[in-house]
Order: structure tokens, then C-alpha cells, then sequence
């Protein structure tokens, strides 16, 4: 069934419409609110959240707008996200998603690569961030940010550029440096 269809279903009154059209956003949203955030519960707690302000303000919601519900809810999350990391300091924790389907040593390497980048991405600003997050972590589209934070694609676009020159100069020049193409940035840019 259609997200559209689904919330139509909700405002008729069927709660398992609801269910079902938050329910395949969930994990996205949890994992985008953690890398924000840096903390478990402080995720959690922002997804519960967004789940009431979605809930109370389905009836906003307008497929016609052209805007698809995942994004629509991702810009609440990431909103909520963000309201967490002014309220909070966040702890700066990497959290690996083992993939069980590698070796051991090319797993041992590409945590140490992942870690390495994360790391650098966790010493950005919050904007940048935030960008590099539903970019390379959400899969949203430059347009799809924008429309998230409020902000112009251009301006999407130039803290994604800033955010991978920062990663660049922080691992350049290292003999152990990761494979920055996985993030879309050459060592010598």
C-alpha cells in the first residue's frame, strides 16, 4: 500500500495505518539519530519523540507536495536529533555494524578504515555533520537534505565539499590512511 493511501487509512482512524506507515522508517531513523547524537538512549529517546510530533501532525503531511514520508519523517528525526546535541554533549563513541559475511582480517581493516573516518567526521561542527550523515549514511539526496534542514542545495552541497576537504586533511599524509573513496574524497582534493 502507497504512503499516501497509508495515511489517508491513519486519518480515518485505523492505527494500524500508522503502523504500518512508520514501520519500515524506523530502524533509518534510529541509525540517523544515533550517529547525530553519539548515544543510545539520547537516539532512542529523539525517535520516540519524532514518533509523537509525526503522530500528532500526520494530517501535514502531504504526498502531493512531493515529498515522500521517508523524508518527511527523517527531517522530524533529524530535527530531534539535533535539539538532543544542543541539550546534550555527545559522547563521541564509534559504533560498528559488524558485517559477519568478511574475513577477519579484512574485517579488523576496514573497522580500523570506518573508525579512522568516523573519527574525523566526529570532529566536524554539527552542520557538517549532519550533512555528511543523511549523505553517505541516510542515502537521501542533496534535495532531500535541503528540503530536511531548511537550507538551499547549494548550501548542502558546499558543507558536504567542506566536510570532505576535512576529512581529507585530517587522514592525509598517512601511511595507514583509509580508502577515502568510499566517501567520495581523493587525498590530493
Amino acid at each position: 500500500m502507497k504512503e499516501a493511501e497509508l495515511s489517508v487509512k491513519y486519518r480515518k482512524g485505523d492505527s494500524a495505518g500508522f503502523e504500518e506507515l512508520v514501520r519500515p522508517h524506523l530502524a533509518m531513523a534510529y541509525r540517523t539519530a544515533l550517529l547525530i547524537i553519539h548515544d543510545r538512549q539520547l537516539a532512542q529517546d529523539a525517535v520516540q519523540e519524532a514518533l509523537f510530533e509525526v503522530y500528532q501532525s500526520l494530517d501535514r503531511f502531504d504526498p502531493d507536495r512531493g515529498v515522500s514520508f521517508r523524508t518527511w519523517f527523517a527531517k522530524i528525526v533529524t530535527h530531534r536529533a539535533l535539539n538532543a546535541v544542543r541539550r546534550h554533549k555527545p559522547v563521541s563513541e564509534y559504533q560498528e555494524w559488524a558485517d559477519e559475511s568478511t574475513n577477519p582480517l579484512n574485517s579488523v581493516i576496514e573497522r580500523e578504515e570506518q573508525q579512522q573516518i568516523w573519527k574525523a567526521i566526529c570532529e566536524m561542527k554539527v552542520k557538517h555533520r549532519t550533512v555528511v550523515i543523511l549523505y553517505y549514511y541516510g542515502d537521501f539526496s542533496v534535495a532531500e537534505i535541503a528540503e530536511m534542514l531548511g537550507v538551499f542545495e547549494g548550501t548542502v552541497k558546499s558543507r558536504l565539499h567542506h566536510a570532505r576537504k576535512l576529512i581529507a586533511a585530517k587522514l592525509q599524509g598517512r601511511d595507514d590512511a583509509p580508502h577515502l573513496s568510499k566517501i567520495g574524497v581523493s587525498a590530493n582534493e
